[in-house]
């Protein structure tokens, strides 16, 4: 192992709400509840954690009792806390889980939506460090200008993972043109795809994401069932890599796992194909039973590999 995995993808609580169906708008449906849980970056910390991987916390906690519980929770996992705590708590993302697992969001905003450039700036980074962006911060005034600063502005010594996340069509353009010039290896799924290529040429006819990206960058997509592909640099095809066969249960987090699992194993010194490919085994796991926690283990995404699928229920 080269390095530490740093993620500045904001912690928030997680309140699931298992539903029939979405409802139309000014109407109600029934829904049971779960216990709450801490979602968002929590899941990507504590994936490439339980993978062997030193992983840390560089997005702020707050004061208040849900960053407390986090805090817990995180030490549990075995995630290292760079930041120090802001007055407050951080946010509450509220879930709605639909029979065929889909799920959609909607989010309150808390002290995770305050980073620090002073903050970030006192990290001590090291060579072989990989840093990751998840699009979703980018959606705030100070998390676009906050961020996409400071990771357009990472040394050449460490490794860029941007994350596209649903949040892209909210994240100012140019906010994505000053990370998406600096990353090394872009992740995003289909939807998010589209919705960055539709904003770039929006803001500039015929751009492309390869056009913002450097040549050497990498590009992965998620396919949702049909796994993913990845694009090494500009002048290489894309290569399939399937998924594993599994009943989706619930795809809660199953995007964070997949780009998780993916830095985990090129810290681990696996090539981005590789890694892709374990990816998709622990996306596998992940959508195969109720919530993203909790996170895929090596044992379980080795039986993945092996078998070709989830051959076991939870």
């Amino acid at each position: 192992m080269t390095g530490r995995f740093l993620s500045t993808h904001s912690v928030a609580l997680s309140l699931p709400l298992h539903v029939d169906r979405l409802p139309e708008r000014g109407a109600s449906v029934r829904a049971d509840t779960a216990t709450s849980t801490p979602g968002g970056g929590f899941t990507t910390l504590s994936a490439v954690s339980a993978l062997g991987v030193h992983a840390a916390l560089v997005s702020p906690l707050g004061t208040g009792p849900n960053s407390y519980t986090v805090r817990q929770q995180l030490a549990e996992a075995g995630v290292e806390i760079l930041t120090d705590e802001l007055v407050g708590d951080i946010g509450v993302a509220l879930l709605l889980v639909e029979a065929d697992g889909s799920t959609t969001s909607v989010v309150t905003a808390g002290v995770e939506s305050e980073p620090s450039r002073r903050a970030l700036d006192g990290i001590r980074l090291q060579p072989g460090d990989l840093v990751h962006i998840a699009g979703a911060d980018l959606a705030s005034e100070v998390g676009a200008e906050v961020l996409s600063g400071w990771g357009g502005s990472l040394p050449e010594s460490v490794t860029l993972v941007v994350s596209v996340s649903p949040a892209v069509d909210q994240v100012p353009v140019w906010a994505w043109k000053r990370l998406l010039r600096r990353a090394d290896t872009v992740t995003m799924n289909i939807r998010e795809a589209a919705s960055l290529g539709r904003i770039l040429a929006s803001s500039e006819p015929g751009t492309g994401i390869r056009h913002v990206l450097r040549p050497d960058a990498a590009l992965v997509r998620r396919l949702g069932v049909m796994g993913c592909e990845v694009q090494l640099d500009r002048d290489q095809a894309r290569i399939p890599i399937p998924a594993f066969d599994a009943v989706t249960v619930d795809t809660e987090g199953v995007g964070d796992t997949h780009i998780a699992t993916m830095c985990a194993e090129i810290l681990l010194g696996k090539d981005l194909v590789s890694a892709c490919r374990t990816a998709n085994a622990a996306s596998a796991v992940a959508i195969s039973h109720e919530s993203a926690l909790p996170v895929p283990t090596r044992e379980q995404i080795d039986h993945v590999l092996a078998e070709g699928g989830v051959t076991y229920s939870f």
